[in-house]
């Protein structure tokens, strides 16, 4: 009778099947590890990607915004060169004004007399006309009180061209024609004398309204003499 040791095949067996185990965990554990690595790598290369594509457009927003900073700064320049010509220029204009403003005073203010003067072939004349400052006091001589009258009338309303009118004369008589000859009778008619005034007129002169800054850019119109 042949007799089998069970035992020991069991045992062998035990062996190997736990040796088959370990080989098995530790392929497991392997492909783990390899598993585990290798999404470590592709997670590296993900990141890398990412970073490097958010690195790209930053640099390129940067670069963007230095171009627009440059801009701004050339056009701020730019801006305050425009406004300083404009400041020179407004300057010139300003001393161009009151260069000619000094220039036409006693022009326009001789234009508004001589305006106001009595037309026709009235005896009117004007001896001195002198201003200091924005004082001016006309001396002359009138036929008439009412040529007199008429023309302080005029420039009393002269739209506040002419203020503070203060008029003195005093009268005096002058014969008409040549002189008589010595020995001849001097006795005359009240015709053949004709009595002028001298005046004399202190008033305030006050400049008109400058043309070149109107703003429709056209000389300002004289003022209409008032009707006698």
């Amino acid at each position: 009778m042949i007799k089998v040791n069970l035992l020991e095949g069991t045992t062998e067996q035990r062996v190997a099947m736990q040796k088959t185990k370990v080989a098995a965990r530790r392929g497991q554990q392997l492909a783990m590890v390899a598993a585990a690595l290798l999404v470590c790598f592709i997670a590296l290369g993900i990141d890398h990607l990412l970073t490097n594509n958010a690195y790209g457009s930053a640099k390129t927003e940067l670069d963007h915004e230095q171009q627009e900073a440059k801009k701004l700064e050339a056009d701020k320049a730019r801006k305050d060169q425009i406004e300083s010509e404009l400041k020179q220029v407004e300057e010139r204009i300003k001393i161009i004004k009151e260069l000619r403003a000094e220039q036409k005073g006693p022009v326009a203010m001789l234009s508004a007399i001589n305006e106001r003067m009595p037309g026709g072939n009235t005896e009117f004349e004007l001896t001195s006309i002198t201003q200091k400052g924005s004082h001016l006091q006309i001396i002359g001589v009138a036929a008439s009180q009412q040529t007199l009258s008429d023309f302080a009338h005029r420039l009393e309303f002269s739209q506040g061209m002419f203020t503070g009118l203060n008029l003195s004369m005093e009268g005096r008589a002058e014969t008409e024609g040549a002189k008589k000859p010595e020995g001849a009778d001097k006795t005359g008619s009240d015709d053949e004398l004709q009595k002028s005034y001298k005046f004399t007129i202190d008033c305030d002169y006050n400049k008109p309204h400058d043309p070149s800054s109107d703003d429709s850019g056209q000389p300002a119109k004289p003022a209409a003499a008032p009707a006698k």
